[in-house]
């Protein structure tokens, strides 16, 4: 369930961590937690590097349990970093939370450069995302947050918070607060059931 880091891993790990909380402190009504412990669906355990997860409304798909020492069900977002020995239970965890249907799991190498892989679920399967030196990653489970590829790979966190400010300025964000915030109030089931295909599907993730 708990994966031992070394000192290595543990400092990227806080780094990484460090531009995801940035964009946390854009978004109101989501969790950013360190090694917090979750209990899939099927009771499966696992206590990842970061998990984020959207705290109200119709795209939450987790809650902390009654004493609040865990959480039930998938997060949105999940990252782990791995050495650069190898992904060791990689496959494991990829697997469970896919079919846990969390919508972005993210696996970092501690190379250098910093290796990824980014997967998202699409069709209730994950595919993994690939950018070039010169692209965005645009996450689809957190709309705004906007990686640099160059930048993550030569651990540049003052680029990535620069580009996480400008997505979290653009309509992405702004409409998957609406979901937080309003939580569809104000809206026709019609506008409701378009904003959550659009989250489902990337788009969202996409509109800039």
């Amino acid at each position: 369930m708990f994966r031992d880091l070394d000192i290595g891993q543990s400092a990227l790990l806080t780094d990484i961590a460090m531009c995801i909380n940035y964009y946390r402190l854009f978004t109101p009504g989501v969790y950013c937690c360190v090694h917090a412990t979750v209990e899939l669906d099927d009771g499966t355990r696992f206590c990842p590097g970061i998990i984020m997860q959207v705290n109200h409304g119709p795209l939450k798909q987790c809650d902390p349990d009654p004493s609040y020492t865990f959480f039930k069900g998938p997060p949105n977002f999940v990252l782990d970093v791995f050495p650069e020995e190898g992904l060791l239970e990689y496959e494991h965890r990829r697997e469970c939370f896919e079919r846990a249907q969390v919508r972005e799991y993210v696996a970092v190498r501690l190379t250098d450069p910093v290796e990824w892989i980014w997967n998202r679920l699409i069709d209730a399967q994950f595919s993994v995302i690939e950018a070039a030196d010169n692209e965005l990653i645009m996450s689809a489970a957190l709309p705004g947050l906007w990686m640099p590829s160059y930048a993550m790979k030569h651990q540049n966190w003052w680029a990535i918070m620069a580009a996480i400010a400008r997505g979290v300025s653009r309509v992405g964000h702004h409409e998957f607060m609406d979901t937080i915030c309003k939580g569809g109030r104000y809206r026709t089931e019609g506008e409701i059931r378009q904003t959550l295909d659009d989250y489902h599907s990337g788009r969202m993730g996409q509109n800039a």
